[in-house]
Parts: structure tokens; C-alpha cells; sequence
């Protein structure tokens, strides 16, 4: 609850209000496409495993897929080869949109929240990864470094910075790593990346070689600088969009 300054009155504050089982299913079901666990097209897990996984009912549950499938994240077919996939592309970016009018200028505050965890996460990478840890990141980015359509390469700069979290071996660092990404649904991830790739993939590297090279100081630096250009991707898109970056 909240005082109304102007004339007394108190006044509910919304954000204060208590999540149902139905609006935690959402958002947990969003942040699986949000962070890139799902991709486009992705068939949803079935009902009785993500039912299980969230602990609510199939009647819950299927609240929750209505309105995911009313706001254009998944798209719902019926009969014996039914189920929930994940949207397309184009619908996701029309949900990228509606997202960030919503919550544009809460970005100031996850990308500070996002850089805090995952350049703290490439610190302790560069003093914990070991060979098989570092090899898994290389791989990653070389798949990332292949022409392929934007879904599969959302997948590799996901898996680097899997890579980088569990490699520093902090669970619960890399679960703030994963719900930050969840806060920060992007086409500069999802469908602008070509922008600026090559910027993206580089930044990618010289975090890699830094924590090749055990030196957590320029792993954190580096981190640090990628993020500052996905900031930048992310104000593009948002102008392109006919959305005023934060600040602006």
C-alpha cells in the first residue's frame, strides 16, 4: 500500500500485489523463451512435466499457455499431434515491442543487475575454469562465428555465456545469470544481432581468452565492454522500433 501524496488517499500499489500460480507459470514459461531455452518454433515441454516443474495443475497450467497464446509468444494446435510451440520469429518481435513499451525504462536497471552477475561470473571463470571448461567456450564460439540463420545463433551467445557461469562454478550467480537474461528480451539476441555480429563475436572472444589466460581482471573488463555494446544494440533496436531509448 502507498500514501497519495496530493491528497491523502491511499492507493494499492499494483507491483505489490500478490503473483497467482497462473501469472508465475507466464513469466516462468516467458523467461524460458526470454533467456533462449526455447527458441521459435520450440515445442513446449508437455503439460504434465511443466505442471510437475512448476508444482500447479493442468488447469493452472493451461491458464497460463491462454495467455501466453493471447499476448502471440506460443501458437496452441489441437488433436493427437497437438501442443504448444514457441511463436515465430516476426511474432516475437511484435512481443519484443510490447514488452519494452511496458518496460523500457527499467533497462537501466537490468543491465546494471545483468553486468554486476556476469562479469563477476567471467572473474571467477578466469580462476576456475579448467581446460574441458575452456574448450566448451570455444566451441561455442566458433558456432557462433558460422553464417546461420538468427534462432541457432541466439543459441550459441547463450551457450557462451552458460559456458562462462558454470565454468566459474557459482550456481547461484549463474541462476541470477539466467533470470537477468529472462529480464531482457532483445532482438539484438533474437533477431537484429546482424547489426552488429561481428562486434558481439569479438567481445565473446577476448572474454574467452582472457579467462583462457586466468586473468580475471581483463575477463571482467571485457564482460564489461560486451555488455556495454549490447546496451548500445539495445537503444538501436529500440529507436528503430519507434521506442525512445531509456535516458533519451
Amino acid at each position: 500500500m502507498s500514501s497519495d501524496s496530493a491528497n491523502g488517499e491511499i492507493v494499492q500499489d499494483v507491483s505489490l500485489m500478490p503473483e497467482t500460480a497462473s501469472d508465475i507459470a507466464v513469466r516462468f514459461i516467458r523467461a524460458m523463451i526470454f533467456s533462449g531455452e526455447l527458441g521459435p518454433g520450440d515445442r513446449l515441454p508437455p503439460e504434465r512435466d511443466l505442471g510437475a516443474r512448476l508444482g500447479i495443475s493442468r488447469m493452472t497450467l493451461r491458464l497460463a499457455l491462454k495467455a501466453l497464446e493471447s499476448t502471440g509468444y506460443i501458437v496452441t494446435t489441437r488433436g493427437s499431434h497437438g501442443g504448444s510451440r514457441v511463436a515465430g520469429a516476426d511474432s516475437l518481435v511484435e512481443c519484443w515491442k510490447q514488452w519494452m513499451r511496458q518496460h523500457a525504462r527499467e533497462l537501466d536497471d537490468v543491465f546494471e543487475f545483468r553486468t554486476t552477475v556476469e562479469t563477476r561470473l567471467a572473474a571467477l571463470a578466469a580462476e576456475r575454469a579448467g581446460e574441458a571448461d575452456i574448450a566448451a567456450m570455444e566451441r561455442a564460439l566458433e558456432r557462433e562465428g558460422e553464417p546461420q540463420e538468427w534462432p541457432s545463433l541466439f543459441r550459441a551467445d547463450m551457450d557462451i555465456h552458460r559456458m562462462i557461469a558454470r565454468a566459474a562454478n557459482s550456481p547461484h550467480l549463474e541462476s541470477a545469470m539466467i533470470e537477468a537474461r529472462g529480464d531482457l528480451f532483445l532482438p539484438v539476441d533474437l533477431h537484429q544481432l546482424e547489426t552488429g555480429d561481428s562486434e558481439v563475436h569479438g567481445s565473446h572472444g577476448s572474454i574467452i581468452a582472457a579467462i583462457k589466460a586466468k586473468d580475471p581482471v581483463a575477463a571482467s573488463e571485457a564482460m564489461t565492454k560486451h555488455m556495454q555494446i549490447i546496451r548500445e544494440l539495445t537503444d538501436k533496436a529500440l529507436a528503430a522500433s519507434g521506442l525512445t531509448p531509456t535516458g533519451n
